[in-house]
């Protein structure tokens, strides 16, 4: 990925300090569509916590291909997009660092300190992070496939598991209609139609499944509907809504504001409901 090619780059720093004032300049010179947030966009939170998970969140459902965060130390910002999950980001201080982390680590989101980063070491470090490519070594995909693995572990707990005739079709839908990330799968090959899909929906994981009568594992076709609704939380339900309509669900109650909460609800193409909403007020809701 060189800057010859034009990538998607979602960009954020908590202040306009150092080379913050630079950077959007910098990349869009290189040829470089971007997506701005904390003090590089317009009435949007600026701390480093909320401005990176801006970033964050755009690379992790693909609205960007790689993401640029910045803070003081860089710390906090590589800190806080490294909270969402899919985002590899890796706080670089030099090339030689920024190369590295594109080899060894496919790193896709890159931190830099607004106090240590000097203007020509901007260039040398977006140098280096744009013209690295991935490893295809078996130890270094290893190891950043082993990064799924923690991510897993860390979502211990409940994670429905939707039944559902044609799984292999249902999945591609899923990330279609949701931004869905497939992390596990097994089957829904040629040799093995039959698919069993590991969904990481928002922060959430859900499993989608081929019915089985065997194992009395039955789709909502075949029962006639659903016996469980999907609640998915999500910053624009409007826009989440119109995604999974573009998708192929169906609009059962169009995003109205109820009970406290903004709230919309489709039924997918395999039957299951899903309401999408938020809660109404500061985004996001603050933690129990």
């Amino acid at each position: 990925m060189g800057d010859t090619e034009r990538v998607r780059i979602s960009v954020s720093a908590d202040e306009l300090v150092g080379i913050a004032a630079l950077l959007a300049g910098e990349l869009e010179r290189r040829g470089h569509e971007l997506t701005l947030h904390g003090a590089l966009a317009q009435q949007e939170r600026c701390d480093w916590a909320w401005a990176s998970e801006a970033v964050a969140r755009d690379v992790a459902a693909g609205r960007a291909q790689q993401g640029v965060v910045c803070c003081w130390t860089g710390t906090g910002a590589s800190i806080a997009a490294n909270k969402v999950p899919g985002v590899r980001a890796a706080l670089c201080a030099d090339a030689a660092s920024a190369a590295g982390a594109r080899r060894w680590n496919d790193a896709n989101v890159l931190a830099l300190s607004l106090r240590l980063t000097s203007e020509a070491l901007l260039s040398e470090i977006l140098d280096a992070w744009f013209e690295g490519v991935p490893s295809e070594e078996l130890d270094d995909r290893a190891n950043v496939r082993h990064l799924e693995t923690i991510a897993r572990a860390a979502g211990r707990g409940a994670q429905p598991q939707l039944s559902v005739r044609h799984g292999r079709e249902a999945v591609e839908f899923y990330k279609r209609a949701f931004s869905a990330r497939e992390v596990y799968r097994v089957g829904g090959s040629d040799a093995h139609e039959a698919v069993v899909s590991q969904l990481l929906v928002g922060d959430g994981f859900v499993w989608v499944a081929d019915e089985s009568r065997e194992h009395l594992n039955f789709s909502p076709e075949t029962l006639g509907g659903s016996t469980a609704r999907m609640a998915l939380v999500v910053e624009d339900p409007d826009a989440t809504v119109a995604s999974a309509l573009a998708a192929g669900a169906r609009e059962v109650r169009a995003p109205a504001d109820e009970h406290g909460w903004r709230l919309g609800r489709v039924e997918d193409p395999y039957g299951h409901h899903w309401e999408i909403g938020r809660p109404l007020g500061p985004w996001p809701p603050p933690a129990p």
